[in-house]
């Protein structure tokens, strides 16, 4: 009988040992399995395939791993190979020990009438299993394909459903396909695993970064005063993080929240999630008293982890109703989860949308309590949540909250560095905020990991924290003098930043982090220097927008510096672009003279700024 035996190529260990233990195999060929640590979901999406969002182990309740996709793949390509057959084939995984049972006549026979043959297996349901005889049985809700059997017409049956497009791990999905099938299973095992403790395992979740991560996540805030959450947004920004505001020119209803109030900030983001896809997750944050620590993904994995929909912040005050404190006290934790922080804190959360459209289906006054709102909503038990108990992604409030070495917040009480810090109390916990703050107003940001593209020339790039717009805002309103050159066909309010003494750290960081990206994006253009940079401000007493137009620029980069405004977007017909949506402080990247013509529509309402930054055509261009 052929044999295929599926082997990761990194993993030569597994190799040697198969062929180690199994010299009594012969007729084996060798199949490269699809190492599913190197695969991401937009890989996946360039071939083709996809997930299924909703999957979660029924036993664990957890999320795919990345090993358990390129299982899943690998088993496919080897399913296509058997298609191709005229005859049975064994497929056998590198961990497999053939026993001293192994009777490969026996299996051939069998093969004449069933089309799959466990020759190992555990049996999740043996009280409903069907015995055929004193060898072998009908299997009910088997794990396991460390060795089988398939014939030719068994795997096109497993290949053609859509499992391509909805990947979950071959031990869920070879069961629900039994009824299509003619299984049958042997009684007694002819081959058994390698000890976990000796080859591992590149199926279960070790670490975090074993998660595979299909869906995106939206980080989210509500702050009607931008200035009120400048260290917020800094903070995010540092880790390449842009929260989008749902309180954007929004006047706020939510009470001056001294007491209870809030209620707005859920009414805006149940209108937020809307049309979001089921499968994505929210990151929600409050926006005046919140300080972000570690990147997107980290607190991505870290909630992945939890294996529940919706992870809430926890805190150590029942508040604003003590009479519920009990409920949370009755709560089961384990006893590394048992410490001080015992109540849910709505200032920070983390949940798939579905599951929390189906939350915010109860209805809040925007001058009720949100934080009551969710309490209650999560003490009904009708929906999959949990609380941060040990502080892992979220920590509300506490003097005890260090600042280590490397940068990172820790909590000496719970022994956990939490990604968001929420400064939610009175004056103790400002002042606790404040020790935490970075505090420097000034930054400019490398290129975060990779640029986005959003046309076919041109790409966002991090630039600026929410810190440095505003200050970039305050010293152009402060120097004052907004005006246009005099042989400017297009004429704007504008102030350079030579004028404003920011030219030289503006020009240094343009060469150090743009640089490499623009000339490997638009290779082989080479950069001959920045040419020109100035602040420009659209105002309804002054001027309001700006006509079509090109600029005298090889590359050509713009910023929004703030968003509490209405119209005045920077618009690109030609490429369908417009800027809306691209976050305060990153930078849009085009070629300026001439594909990319670009005006400003009318603003409407209130002041927008932005920076534009001209680079030179020729070696010596500088204004």
């Amino acid at each position: 009988m052929k044999k295929i035996v599926i082997n990761l190529p990194r993993r030569n260990d597994r190799k040697a040992h198969f062929i180690e233990n199994n010299k009594t195999l012969s007729d084996y060929e060798w199949l490269e399995a699809i190492d599913g640590k190197q695969i991401t979901h937009d890989d996946l999406l360039r071939s083709g395939a996809d997930t299924n969002k909703f999957w979660r182990d029924p036993f664990k309740n957890r999320k795919l791993t990345h090993g358990e996709v390129g299982c899943l793949l690998s088993h496919r390509e080897a399913w296509a190979k058997v298609a191709n057959q005229d005859e049975p084939v064994m497929i056998i995984e590198d961990d497999a020990i053939a026993l001293d049972n192994y009777d490969e006549e026996y299996y051939e026979s069998l093969a004449k009438e069933y089309n799959l043959i466990y020759l190992q297996r555990n049996e999740n349901e043996p009280e409903n299993v069907t015995s055929i005889n004193d060898k072998i049985e009908i299997p009910a809700y088997p794990y396991n394909l460390t060795a089988y059997v398939l014939t030719p017409e068994a795997a096109i049956i497993l290949l053609s459903t859509d499992i391509f497009t909805n990947i979950i791990p071959n031990d869920e999905y070879v069961p629900l396909m039994l009824d299509k099938l003619n299984p049958c299973a042997l009684k007694e095992d002819s081959f058994t695993q390698a000890s976990r403790d000796k080859l591992g395992s590149d199926l279960e979740p070790y670490d975090e970064s074993d998660w595979f991560i299909d869906f995106r996540v939206h980080p989210v805030t509500v702050g009607t005063d931008r200035k009120q959450f400048v260290n917020m947004m800094t903070s995010a920004n540092k880790f390449g993080i842009y929260p989008v505001n749902l309180g954007n020119n929004v006047d706020w209803e939510g009470t001056d929240m001294v007491g209870p109030g809030g209620g707005h900030k859920v009414n805006l983001l149940r209108e937020y999630i809307k049309d979001l896809p089921d499968h994505d997750v929210v990151l929600f944050t409050d926006a005046y008293d919140v300080l972000y620590n570690d990147d997107l993904e980290t607190i991505t994995r870290r909630y992945v982890g939890y294996n529940k929909k919706i992870v809430f912040s926890a805190e150590a005050q029942c508040w604003p109703d003590e009479s519920i404190a009990e409920e949370f006290k009755a709560i089961v934790r384990t006893e590394e989860q048992t410490n001080k922080y015992e109540y849910l804190n709505s200032g920070t959360f983390i949940g798939q949308v579905k599951e929390l459209k189906a939350m915010l289906a109860d209805t809040v006054d925007n001058d009720g309590d949100d934080q009551l709102y969710y309490q209650r909503l999560f003490l009904s038990n009708k929906y999959d949540a949990i609380l941060d108990y040990e502080g892992y992604i979220f920590q509300c409030h506490e003097p005890e909250t260090q600042i280590m070495h490397n940068g990172q917040y820790y909590n000496p009480i719970t022994n956990c560095c939490p990604a968001i810090y929420h400064g939610n109390g009175g004056d103790f916990a400002k002042t606790k905020l404040n020790e935490l703050t970075f505090k420097s107003p000034m930054i400019y940001l490398p290129v975060y990991k990779n640029i986005d593209v959003i046309s076919q020339d041109m790409f966002v790039v991090d630039f600026m924290t929410q810190a440095h717009c505003e200050y970039l805002i305050e010293e152009a309103d402060k120097h004052g003098g907004w005006g246009s050159l005099s042989y400017d066909k297009f004429p704007a309010q504008e102030i350079r930043m030579k004028e404003l003494g920011l030219w030289d750290e503006l020009e240094a960081h343009w060469k150090k982090h743009l640089y490499p990206a623009i000339e490997q994006f638009w290779k082989p253009m080479e950069m001959y220097g920045l040419r020109d940079a100035f602040v420009m401000r659209y105002a309804t007493d002054t001027q309001t927008k700006l006509n079509m137009h090109t600029d005298a620029s090889l590359v050509t980069g713009s910023v929004k510096l703030n968003e509490d405004y209405e119209g005045a977007e920077l618009i690109f017909p030609r490429q369908n672009i417009k800027n809306t949506d691209i976050p305060v402080g990153k930078a849009i990247m085009f070629p300026g003279q001439v594909t990319h013509g670009h005006a400003c529509t009318e603003l409407t309402k209130g002041v927008k700024y932005s920076l534009t930054m001209w680079s030179s055509r020729y070696p010596g261009d500088i204004l």
